[in-house]
């Protein structure tokens, strides 16, 4: 199912007491008794500092999509909770954001051997609040500046894109008790009902072996 971004209304008073509506940027108010997983958003998703969302779900949905249409990858950095223990703040950063690390495997005949990460460094970031007594949340942050290439594979071999979601992995385990499928037949199952998912088969086959 797609879903196409529309423009949240409110009435507003003003000196001369006339009432007007105006449009204010806050994304995803549609959203907001939706039941299951959100939609799919297939209109350009503009994002800068001071849009807000209808609440924090929909914030992180509305970013995850984003950062989908624009061909790169995000982390979850930090989060934050008011004693209530509602959603507070979101950071999000670059998948390619921190530094530089060396990692040494095992030693194989006699030589070590060391395998690099992937971080670049990279300063995309965009934070978003919420306030104690209101559902709307602010993007209070944005740093919209990469220092690598964007490549239109990256989310491919992205590690915040390799988990499945519950109702993914429901139908997976029917797949594999039901069906007796393997990972690639699958994967042709899973890909038109999840166009926006990307379904690697090593990643499906960690998946089977969880289920078995």
């Amino acid at each position: 199912m797609l879903y196409e971004v529309s423009p949240f209304t409110e009435p507003t008073n003003h000196d001369d007491n006339s009432e007007e509506y105006v449009v204010k940027s806050v994304l995803g108010a549609e959203l907001k008794d939706y039941v299951g997983s959100f939609p799919l958003i297939n209109t350009l998703i503009k994002i800068e500092n001071g849009t807000r969302f209808h609440s924090m779900e929909i914030a992180v949905h509305f970013i995850e999509q984003y950062v989908l249409q624009n061909n790169f990858a995000v982390f979850k950095h930090k989060s934050e909770k008011f004693l209530d223990g509602t959603c507070r703040k979101k950071v999000f950063k670059c998948d390619l954001g921190g530094r530089y690390t060396e990692k040494l495997l095992r030693p194989t005949l006699g030589k070590e051997k060391s395998k690099g990460t992937k971080k670049q460094g990279c300063m995309w970031q965009m934070n978003v609040n919420r306030r104690i007594n209101s559902p709307i949340v602010t993007v209070m942050l944005f740093n919209n500046e990469h220092n690598h290439e964007i490549l239109t594979d990256t989310i491919k071999f992205s590690t915040c894109y390799k988990n499945f979601t519950e109702e993914i992995m429901e139908q997976i385990e029917f797949y594999v008790v039901h069906g007796r499928c393997d990972a690639g037949t699958i994967r042709n199952l899973l890909q038109p009902k999840y166009p926006d998912h990307v379904f690697l088969t090593q990643d499906l086959g960690n998946a089977i072996q969880k289920i078995k």
